[in-house]
């Protein structure tokens, strides 16, 4: 091993411009690998830190169904025709939920999609997120920010506009719009018809961080949400009556009830000064606070978002609640932060699948290239390698010597590489990459992208680099070996 190692390392000495331009070829490969996967490790990873952090939890259950689920509600074709499922056995879950020692925080939330309008006016549309605004705020705390106006108060009803809503809208009709102003929201679907709101402005807000999707987002209290869609009444199980309470009640049926109206209603002789508004009110109670078309059902949520106090317990989560959903029969199902945040999120991440996919062309690109450099370099070492097999070297002894050569070319220019691509990341770093477009800042996962160096882009690129190396010196030695020492020989004068 020795004496291979020795004529490897005195073979890369003594053709210098093939191995200047092997070697150039390699850095040049390596470090833009490494560059490249840093570059989206770094996006990647920004993606699910910004949607972890501000929108989406680590985990989000939801009602079992079958589809594109997110917080933004279906997104596929068939968005118009079905419900967002409710979560069945909202306590009880709650309650499972917070008794994990893994999770730090939980947020209920429910989604529509709205036309806006004021007047007969429409003026755009907006997607809304129906929140406790204490619950939201203490999972959520450093991504709203308010501009005018605040959350609406404990018992009260409104909406924190988006404030890109609010200036698209405002140049629908030249009017700014403020808190105390109303606007009326409309929401349509096959499942629940139309249902419209009037909702007073509390205030003017805009996400910290955020997308053209969540530019759409305005936030506004859970019981206009659930209303507008088609959440307002709460479904009830049938009751599970014992043996002695159905023997109780006995075999009441619809024709039992109603099988004479007469026996409903009876003559009744009353006073006209006693019937008068007075006594009306006495048997109604205080109706000034009823809202009947607004009765809200505490368990008709459609998403519970749930943080975590460390990713390393998402897959433990995971499972946990899969079981407690087993054990206990409730038709619910968890989702990963990716699946929740929707189109943008699953558009970076395409994104960056299409970028390996290029990277992988450029690492087949550079082996035919370093393979053809190495071919014309063996090739002209023929009488070389000739005469070392006509004084008794092995095919297995050049096979090593020509192999090794190009492993310690690959080394050299693989670190040499990795140095240059980690110096280049330092600096981009530290300059800090802003999204020019909306394009670039669905790759960064924001507006601003600080790539750092990823020790397993490092390790995948010193990987491909040797694999180059090797299957680049196959193909030249199997060329040189099926020629014979003496006609190797020969091709040397």
């Amino acid at each position: 091993m020795k004496i291979i190692l020795t004529i490897a390392l005195r073979n890369i000495r003594e053709h210098k411009v093939k191995t200047t331009i092997i070697g150039l070829i390699m850095v040049i490969g390596i470090m833009v690998l490494v560059v490249g996967n840093s570059f989206m490790d770094s996006a990647a990873a920004g993606i699910e830190r910004y949607y972890i952090q501000n929108y989406t939890g680590h985990l989000m259950v939801t009602g079992q169904s079958r589809g594109q689920l997110t917080l933004f509600g279906f997104q596929d074709m068939t968005a118009m025709e079905r419900a967002v499922p409710r979560i069945p056995q909202y306590a009880e879950i709650v309650e499972f939920a917070n008794s994990l020692p893994y999770v730090e925080s939980i947020n209920p939330q429910v989604s529509a999609t709205t036309m806006i309008s004021r007047g007969d006016k429409m003026l755009g549309a907006t997607q809304l997120f129906g929140i406790v605004p204490e619950q939201y705020q203490a999972m959520f705390p450093d991504n709203v920010e308010i501009i005018e106006g605040d959350f609406w108060g404990p018992g009260s009803q409104g909406i924190l506009l988006n404030k890109s809503v609010a200036d698209l809208m405002e140049r629908q009709v030249g009017f700014t719009f403020k808190p105390g102003d109303k606007i009326l929201l409309t929401a349509a679907s096959t499942i629940s018809g139309m249902r419209i709101r009037e909702v007073e402005i509390t205030g003017i807000f805009e996400f910290k961080q955020s997308n053209v999707q969540l530019d759409m987002v305005s936030l506004m209290d859970v019981s206009n949400v659930r209303a507008l869609a088609g959440m307002v009444v709460g479904h009830t199980e049938p009751a599970d009556l014992s043996p002695e309470e159905q023997a109780f009640l006995g075999e009441i049926d619809e024709g039992s009830i109603f099988d004479s109206f007469d026996s409903l209603f009876a003559p009744a002789e009353v006073e006209l000064d006693v019937a008068g508004d007075d006594y009306w009110f006495s048997i109604l109670g205080d109706t000034e606070s009823r809202d009947l078309s607004n009765v809200e059902d505490t368990g008709a949520w459609q998403y519970l978002l749930v943080r975590l106090t460390d990713e390393r317990y998402l897959r433990q989560a995971q499972a946990d609640f899969a079981q407690f959903f087993s054990e206990q029969k409730i038709p619910a199902q968890t989702r990963d932060w990716l699946q929740g945040a929707g189109a943008m999120a699953e558009l970076s991440y395409g994104i960056k699948n299409i970028f390996n996919g290029v990277v992988f062309i450029i690492a087949i690109v550079a082996i035919i290239i370093i393979m053809n450099t190495l071919v014309i370099s063996v090739t002209e070492r023929m009488g070389e390698i000739g005469t070392m097999r006509a004084v008794g070297a092995q095919k297995s002894f050049v096979r090593r010597m020509v192999m090794w050569e190009t492993l310690l070319l690959s080394g050299i220019a693989g670190t040499i590489g990795v140095l240059l691509g980690a110096l280049i990341l330092f600096i981009l770093n530290r300059v800090g990459l802003e999204a020019s477009n909306m394009f670039f800042e669905i790759i960064y996962g924001g507006p601003v992208l600080r790539p750092e160096l990823s020790m397993s882009s490092v390790l995948i690129s010193f990987v491909v680099i040797l694999i180059v190396g090797i299957v680049s010196s196959t193909y030249p030695t199997a060329i040189v070996m099926k020629t014979s020492p003496l006609k190797a020989m020969e091709s040397s004068r």
